[in-house]
């Protein structure tokens, strides 16, 4: 008996014995209960915690590293223990030399003692990264923050060490690289409110990698705690005799096998039944990051074998069924290794639907009060009805693992704490502390949305986080509760589109038109809202009754504020007809669901742009102007722009490509997004603009024409983009 079958028998069985019928389809209604639950049961934080137990014994930095490498293989391995299908290990270009220390120390020599103050014995992250060789007995020189020239004004560091706080690259390129420094010291700066609050960290560090050839002009740098930095330099202070320090650095550049730099990633599938939809559902973690890098991102690499595990097994033991898409794992490379294989396969995204990434899932909460499990949404370019799944997901497990004062009132059999639990052995019993919020692209989901590629993809991402990058993210930090959790959503998340057909249909056009209701209301409502707030200021307050004595500049913010009130309804509507179109991929009776959603949404925007005029009336503010356009306005309508680059192009020059002042790189990144051939320049200008002032101006920033014109114009001159 298949799911869908199991559902309408358990339906039918709890109609006939009561009321929790309603109840249940209220918890996940896209899953029925025997495979929702069989998944959540199988999924275990405790064992995904065995995996973050391996890899926090190795430092793992990009390209080339030994511990990089033990990482890979270990993935590789576990993939084709657990059954896997098609596991390879992918060794690949990278363009940053290879690095590797086998060890460092540190002493100093003060006042006739000699003490090791740092060493690599304790972490790997004693020794900024790409650290040159050394062996060198010379002076220290206190040049406080040493990131300006007057830091330096009669120090005389040539050949010396140097003791800093201020921005390790700044003081690098001041100490080592223009003033000939042999090294730095280097600590987290006491005015720092985060390294302030957490003084014993060792925060993981680099410094610039040396060209072929220079690597003798090349330095090191040492890291020491806020708590080390701070106790050294009042005792320098209040020394009278020349300290001097003996660093040892044992380290090359070049990669653990001698090979060429390259960068790993390893993939593995479990392959679904209809394996030629291509539309693969993708699971990523990156794998490289410093020594311990608990959370960041050993949880999230664990987590992806964890998921691919469980279903696996389900799946084999015929306990859920076979789904229709294949599930794809990737541990990668952070972005490098995505791009890479994008640049190397430039038609693979099209065999990819949607990617779910995994990166700082398994924080403990209790820890800091501050950290919350973020879960993006989509980008409106990439919008989908995915993102309602993904949504729906994230609510039913915060609701099951959240207790409120009524809750305690209904009969769970003695259970009281959470209505439907998700609990690790070893792990703690806290909420599921998680929300749902705008996109970012601070992780490795954003390879697949961005252009030229395209795929739909979400992250689970631990935020704000203290612990991040230092000697603290280590075993202590991870809750196998929340790890656990964050695992089954993803998990459910996955089967749900790896198994959506024409029968899961109705369920997922329902939930997309429920939510997609909400989206489409809110973007009304600010609308409505910021129309009502023109009226209501002070010096157009005649307008609060409905009179005007039509002065064109008595009027103008509130005909501003209609025009914006327009674009909002045009850009909500735009988008859930991106939701509507993406139901039509989901089976072949798709197209039937996605066209009975486009009708909705089409017959609401036009009832919504007819709220917005009369809205305008009832203000005061008469029929609705013709709206006038700015010269950047006028000069975007111009443009058409085309994509003209495939995923190499982007590879090379993407990074190449100039910011603009008071553009929010994320809106940058969608204004690129949104080139398609189609839309015309103003057309992207008016739906990222929309998009900005949906989130609040805290967020995004506002976004103006002239700076999309200048984006567009800088993306262009890299012939990454064509006006035609």
């Amino acid at each position: 008996m298949d799911r869908w079958a199991r559902l309408a028998v358990g339906s039918l069985i709890l109609t006939l014995i009561g009321a929790p019928t309603l109840v249940e389809a209220q918890a996940l209604p896209l899953l029925d209960r025997e495979t929702r639950l069989l998944i959540k049961e199988e999924v275990s934080g405790d064992l995904a915690y065995e995996h973050i137990r391996h890899n926090t014994q190795f430092h793992r930095p990009r390209g080339g590293a030994e511990g990089l490498m033990e990482v890979a293989r270990y993935y590789e391995e576990k993939a084709r223990e657990y059954g896997f299908s098609d596991v390879q290990l992918i060794k690949q270009d990278y363009g940053i030399r290879p690095w590797n220390a086998a060890s460092a120390d540190l002493w100093l020599e003060l006042e006739g003692e000699r003490r090791r103050i740092a060493s690599t014995l304790e972490t790997p992250i004693r020794l900024a990264d790409y650290s040159a060789p050394a062996d060198v007995q010379t002076r220290l020189v206190d040049v406080d923050a040493g990131v300006r020239p007057e830091d330096y004004a009669g120090r005389d560091v040539a050949g010396a060490v140097v003791l800093a706080h201020g921005s390790l690259g700044a003081v690098y390129q001041q100490a080592v690289m223009e003033r000939g420094a042999a090294g730095v010291i280097w600590f987290p700066s006491p005015t720092m409110e985060r390294y302030y609050s957490y003084p014993d960290q060792i925060h993981w560090s680099r410094i610039p990698v040396p060209e072929v050839g220079q690597e003798d002009e090349a330095g090191f740098a040492f890291i020491l705690s806020m708590r080390q930095g701070l106790q050294l330099r009042d005792r320098l202070q209040v020394s009278e005799d020349i300290p001097r320090v003996h660093a040892v650095v044992d380290a090359a550049f070049d990669s653990a096998d001698g090979d060429e730099p390259w960068q790993v990633m390893v993939e593995a599938y479990i392959r679904g039944t209809e394996g030629d939809l291509h539309q693969d559902v993708i699971f990523t973690g990156h794998i490289q990051e410093e020594k311990f890098s608990a959370n960041d991102d050993a949880s999230g690499t664990a987590s992806i074998l964890e998921i691919g595990r469980a279903l696996n097994r389900l799946i084999e033991e015929g306990r859920i069924d076979r789904p229709r898409r294949n599930l794809r794992f990737w541990w990668v490379t952070e972005f490098s290794s995505q791009r890479q294989y994008f640049a190397d396969n430039p038609e693979a995204h099209q065999e990819m639907w949607v990617n779910i990434n995994q990166d700082m899932v398994g924080a403990d909460q209790s820890l800091d009060v501050m950290r919350v499990q973020n879960v993006t949404r989509l980008p409106a370019s990439r919008f989908h009805f995915f993102n309602d799944v993904v949504e729906s997901v994230t609510d039913y497990m915060v609701a099951g693992n959240s207790s409120e004062l009524a809750q305690g009132r209904v009969d769970r059999g003695g259970q009281s704490l959470y209505p439907e639990p998700h609990l690790s052995t070893l792990g703690t019993r806290h909420r599921y502390n998680a929300k749902m919020i705008f996109f970012h692209t601070s992780t490795d989901h954003a390879a697949f949305l961005e252009a030229p590629i395209g795929v739909p993809g979400v992250t689970f991402t631990n935020w704000p986080d203290f612990y991040i990058h230092t000697s603290d993210d280590d075993l202590w930090n991870i809750d196998r509760t929340q790890l656990g959790r964050n695992a089954a959503s993803a998990a459910l998340m996955g089967y749900v589109m790896a198994t959506a057909d024409d029968t899961s249909l109705p369920l997922l056009a329902a939930v997309s038109r429920t939510r997609g209701d909400e989206r489409l209301a809110r973007n009304l409502g600010l609308g409505l809202q910021w129309m009502a707030e023109a009226a209501a200021r002070p010096e157009l307050a005649a307008l609060n009754g409905g009179e005007s004595n039509g002065d064109v500049e008595e009027l103008r913010p509130v005909h501003e504020a209609h025009g914006l009130a327009l674009d909002q309804v045009r850009y909500a509507a735009w988008r859930e007809r991106r939701t509507a179109r993406s139901l039509a991929e989901a089976a072949p009776e798709g197209e039937r669901w996605s066209q009975e959603l486009l009708d909705r949404v089409n017959a609401w925007e036009e009832r919504a742009t007819r709220e917005v005029d009369g809205k305008l009336r009832l203000l005061g503010g008469g029929d609705p102007p013709e709206r006038t356009r700015s010269t950047a306005e006028r000069d975007l309508d111009g443009l058409l722009p085309h994509l003209v680059a495939g995923p190499a192009e982007f590879l090379e020059k993407r990074g190449q490509v100039p910011g603009v002042p008071g553009l929010h790189g994320l809106m940058a990144y969608e204004v690129l997004n949104m080139v398609d051939g189609e839309k015309s320049g103003f057309e992207i200008y008016q739906l990222v603009a929309a998009q900005a002032r949906e989130a609040g101006e805290h967020y995004y920033g506002m976004v103006e024409p002239e700076a999309v014109l200048q984006y567009l114009q800088n993306v262009a001159a890299l012939e990454l983009v064509e006006f035609r």
